[in-house]
């Protein structure tokens, strides 16, 4: 172990990027490739973790990688697969055979063979499906059928079982023989004689009880489980917030029917603060930096094409105002400050607020309070803001009633920018919208739209004292 523990750290240490070595360690890797020194290959890869392998392919051209990959045994290949990047994954599934695929697969569990699976074609996974015993295809093929995102399409359906009746000896029995299809075991649930979930038992607490000694005895009935058709956004909610490392999954009548462990929470965490971020600048939470530019194009244009129009909408309100700007210019040059500070103001709430909801801690039940606390904090921010801003334009215009204007529409933008930073993503959301979507646009809309009127029209009420 020791010397395995060895290798892999020297071979992380070839491929870390920021080392000078790296790029000889490629250079050398693709010679050898070149040549099909297949031995010394094996070689160069001895220690390498799947994780590294998939990274370092990244950095390899299409045909290196392939012969690289096929060097792998179908273990080897099959944990590889599971730690590629989305558009990585997709090539080699579609350039590996039904045989090849087949091979690998048999290693996965079967959360991580639906996943590989999702990656194909149907005819190609009902071709890969057949190569497989047909109560390993049942399974495959049913979790398959589970909501995309959901516990049960997340779930593993390899997990360990003890009856209420069972003693401690049957538990450790049943334990060993699902030991050698589990990678991780954290605990064992426990059953009633219909499969019902009831309970679990922590490894520690059944090899240390006298084996003898009836399952339901030390069962601990605080057990937390998630129906199938969950949410992975809640679950991973749930993870966090009770410290959970596995839970189980049931079905209709409460019986388990998978497992969910840390590890695979781990991989929605990533993804759904991915998929958030890019849904916030209206970007695609699919695109990646592989991702082909005509395809970027289609993807962002036509969040842009909304922006466009919210665009229009401003310029509407300021061409309204055009005899105002005409006779007091200087108002065109602190048109941008309004609304600036107004759109950065907005972001701010949505950001804490779709946050809050992502986190669960932002319901319905309390959606008044966050609305409330945002605004408050917008109407000091524009106080604060409003008066210095307003006292700045004074001291360098020599203009009171100028800093009045600005510093007024300061603070009433951000008001808006505030009431509408919190209450867009809330509204959204009772929709069925998701807020990271759209929210920005509408809210970066009002704070224009909203900013221009205010400072223009009071500056056209007050226009005699500005001129």
């Amino acid at each position: 172990m020791e010397e395995e523990a060895r290798k892999e750290t020297l071979f992380r240490t070839k491929i870390d990027r920021e080392s000078e070595s790296y790029d000889e360690f490629l250079n050398s890797l693709r010679q050898e490739i070149l040549n099909q020194a297949n031995s010394h290959l094996k070689k160069m890869l001895e220690g390498a973790h799947p994780a590294d392998i998939a990274t370092l392919f990244r950095d390899l051209e299409t045909e290196e990688s392939f012969y690289l990959f096929r060097l792998l045994s179908s273990e080897e290949q099959s944990y590889t697969l599971i730690k590629m990047e989305d558009e990585d994954l997709q090539r080699f599934l579609g350039e590996l055979s039904i045989d090849e695929i087949s091979k690998t697969i048999e290693f996965n569990e079967t959360d991580e063979t639906t996943y590989l699976l999702s990656y194909l074609t149907p005819a190609k996974r009902d071709q890969v499906l057949s190569r497989l015993n047909k109560s390993d295809s049942f399974e495959i093929r049913s979790q398959l059928g589970f909501r995309e995102s959901s516990a049960g399409r997340l779930m593993s359906k390899d997990f360990a079982t003890a009856k209420l009746g069972d003693n401690v000896r049957k538990g450790i029995i049943n334990l060993r023989k699902k030991a050698k299809e589990i990678e991780d075991i954290y605990q064992i649930y426990v059953t009633d004689e219909d499969g019902v979930l009831k309970g679990f038992i922590p490894l520690k607490t059944l090899f240390l009880t006298p084996i003898n000694t009836k399952i339901a005895k030390i069962t601990n009935y605080s057990v937390y489980s998630f129906h199938y058709d969950t949410d992975q956004e809640e679950v991973a909610n749930s993870f966090k917030k009770y410290d959970l490392v596995s839970s189980a999954v049931v079905d209709d009548l409460g019986r388990i029917i998978g497992r969910i462990t840390l590890d695979d929470v781990l991989e929605i965490v990533d993804e759904e603060a991915s998929e958030d971020i890019l849904r916030m600048a209206g970007v695609s939470e699919d695109e990646r930096l592989a991702t082909p530019i005509l395809q970027s194009v289609k993807r962002r244009i036509i969040w842009l094409n909304v922006n466009l129009l919210t665009a229009f909408m401003s310029s509407t309100v300021v061409a309204y105002f055009e005899d105002t700007i005409a006779r007091i210019v200087v108002l065109a040059t602190l048109m941008p400050i309004v609304a600036g500070l107004g759109g950065n103001a907005g972001t701010q709430s949505v950001t804490v607020v779709i946050r809050n909801i992502a986190t669960g801690d932002l319901t319905f039940s309390n959606w008044w309070d966050a609305v409330n606390k945002e605004v408050i904090i917008g109407c000091i921010n524009g106080l604060v803001l409003g008066s210095i801003t307003g006292t700045m334009i004074y001291l360098v215009k020599g203009n009171l009633v100028l800093g009045f204007v600005v510093g007024s529409a300061m603070l009433v933008n951000m008001l808006v920018a505030s009431l509408f930073g919190s209450l867009v993503p809330i509204l959204l959301k009772a929709v069925r919208i998701d807020p990271a979507i759209a929210s920005s646009i509408f809210v970066t809309a009002s704070t224009d739209v909203c900013g221009f009127f205010f400072f223009l029209g009071l500056a056209t009420l007050l226009v005699e004292y500005l001129v």
